[in-house]
C-alpha cells in the first residue's frame, strides 16, 4: 500500500475549552507506538465503547494497521499534546470512506485522562471541515448507549440520533451538505 504524500495542509494548532494546548494533525505510519500508548490509557469502558469488545492486548500489527493510513481516501487526525517531548496521543478521529468517497464511516476515541476536556470537540470539527471540502456528503457511526458522552456530542453536533434495536446500539448520521460549520464552532 502506497501513502501518497502527508497532507500537512491539514495540521491545525489549537486550544480546547479546558485550556489545553493542542496539534492536530494527520496520521502518520510512525504513530503504532503511540496508538499502543494511547490504547493502554483506555480504560475497558473506553476500549469497548470503541471496538465493541473487550481487546486485551493488541498485536503490534494491529497498532500498525492502524496508523497505515490511504490520506486521499480516508480523513484519519491525532490530537497531540503541544509543547511535551513524547508527543503524546490524546484522541484519533476517523472517517473511512466508502469506495464512491461519498459516505464515511466515523470512529472516535479519547483517551481517559482527557475525556471532557474539548479534545473530541476539536477534532470533531477539524474532521468535519476536511471532510467537508472533500465532498463527503454523509458521515455514519454506531454508538452504544452506555457512551452517554459521544451521544450528548452528536446529538450537540446536529448528529441523526435513531436506536438500532437490531444492534443495541445507537445509529448516527450526519448529513454534512447541510453542516453550519460555523454555528458548530460555538458549540
Amino acid at each position: 500500500m502506497v501513502i501518497k504524500d502527508y497532507p500537512d495542509q491539514y495540521e491545525v494548532s489549537t486550544t480546547t475549552r479546558a485550556g489545553l494546548d493542542i496539534l492536530i494533525r494527520p496520521m502518520k505510519a510512525d504513530d503504532a507506538p503511540r496508538l499502543k500508548a494511547l490504547f493502554h490509557s483506555l480504560s475497558p469502558k473506553t476500549v469497548y465503547f470503541r471496538f465493541f469488545t473487550q481487546l486485551h492486548d493488541p498485536s503490534e500489527e494491529m497498532f500498525k494497521k492502524l496508523a497505515q493510513v490511504d490520506h486521499d481516501r480516508h480523513v484519519v487526525l491525532v490530537a497531540i499534546e503541544r509543547n511535551t517531548e513524547d508527543q503524546k496521543i490524546l484522541g484519533v478521529f476517523r472517517l473511512m470512506c466508502d469506495p464512491g468517497g461519498k459516505q464515511a464511516e466515523l470512529a472516535v476515541v479519547v483517551g481517559d485522562p482527557w475525556q471532557g476536556k474539548g479534545v473530541g470537540a476539536k477534532l470533531f470539527e477539524h474532521g468535519f471541515s476536511i471532510a467537508k471540502e472533500r465532498g463527503i456528503e454523509s458521515i455514519v457511526g454506531m454508538v452504544l448507549p452506555e457512551n452517554k458522552t459521544v451521544l450528548s456530542l452528536a446529538r450537540r453536533l446536529g448528529f441523526a440520533v435513531r436506536w438500532n434495536a437490531d444492534d443495541h446500539a445507537y445509529d448516527l448520521r450526519m448529513n454534512l451538505r447541510a453542516l453550519d460549520l460555523e454555528h458548530m464552532k460555538h458549540h
